[in-house]
């Protein structure tokens, strides 16, 4: 008789947690694909003003909310690979311009 109080007591509590604000994500335990909350990454070639070009991806085409603006204007922005793994970085304020590359998601039949 104590087993089943014991159990009810555990499941209620875990049935409590999510709403008295506990934030953890339960999508994971029961493997439910709780949605990307990275921002979708963008393929692009960065022109420098020194006249070289990158191809990589970026997650935004300005000054992104992770990066940083340094006093002087000069700033720092993250390079992504395919994965949304870093890779590196760049000086914004050295960008020439950006052009988008299409995603090559519509080939041609």
């Amino acid at each position: 008789m104590r087993a089943p109080k014991c159990m009810i007591v555990i499941l209620m509590l875990l049935f409590l947690l999510p709403l008295g604000g506990c934030s953890y994500d339960f999508s994971e335990i029961l493997g439910i694909p709780s949605g990307s909350s990275q921002p979708e990454l963008i393929k692009a070639k960065i022109y420098f003003t020194d006249g070289q070009s990158l191809e990589t991806y970026i997650k935004d085409l300005g000054i992104q909310q992770d990066g940083k603006v340094y006093v002087g204007g000069s700033s720092l922005n993250y390079l992504y690979d395919s994965r949304g793994n870093i890779v590196g970085s760049y000086n914004y304020q050295r960008v020439l311009f950006i052009k988008v590359i299409p995603s090559s998601e519509e080939e041609p039949s």
